[in-house]
């Protein structure tokens, strides 16, 4: 019985790799290694990721070129000018950002670890208070167990003294 998994890396070729992937880009999923090797049928998946990689290299060099504005129609041409102006502007503008949201990033994160070690240090004192809590709890039964005898051998005790207590003392009256 011969098996469909391909028994080599030179049987994964670039071309099926790009053709896969390409397929899956325009059904709108993410070509992934895994997803690949399965459509493929591939046994190692290192060459599959080789083979990907080129291609998302050239994928991503395709799709970076631009097209010249005397390619597009004339009535088309002010709204692409006006669009890649637009385009630079934020461009610029999320490069100007990029210093200012970095720094906040780093205050963000000094703020994030200051809050972290007052959290652990609370987890730590509630730990503590919590081991305090369950002594002063036993120290409290024991108190009370204390007390409860206590209270045993002072009533015993009024039982012995109760007979003479309650005997009335002989009275001298004239």
């Amino acid at each position: 019985m011969k098996s469909n998994v391909r028994q080599n890396d030179s049987d994964v070729k670039i071309k099926d790799v790009a053709a896969v992937a390409d397929r899956m880009v325009w059904a709108g999923r993410m070509p992934t290694v895994d997803s690949i090797s399965k459509e493929l049928n591939a046994g190692n998946i290192d060459r599959v990721r080789q083979c990907l990689t080129l291609w998302k290299a050239g994928y991503n060099h395709r799709h970076a070129e631009k097209t010249p504005i005397t390619d597009f129609p004339p009535e088309v041409q002010p709204l692409v000018q006006a669009f890649e102006k637009r385009v630079t502007a934020l461009e610029a503008k999320l490069k100007a950002q990029s210093p200012e949201a970095l720094t906040q990033r780093n205050l963000l994160a000094q703020v994030n670890e200051r809050q972290a070690a007052q959290i652990d240090a609370l987890v730590l004192a509630l730990a503590d208070a919590e081991v305090k809590i369950a002594d002063q709890d036993k120290r409290l039964s024991s108190l009370r167990k204390q007390i409860g005898f206590q209270q045993q051998a002072l009533a015993k005790a009024k039982r012995r003294n109760g007979g003479a207590e309650r005997a009335p003392a002989p009275s001298n009256d004239p």
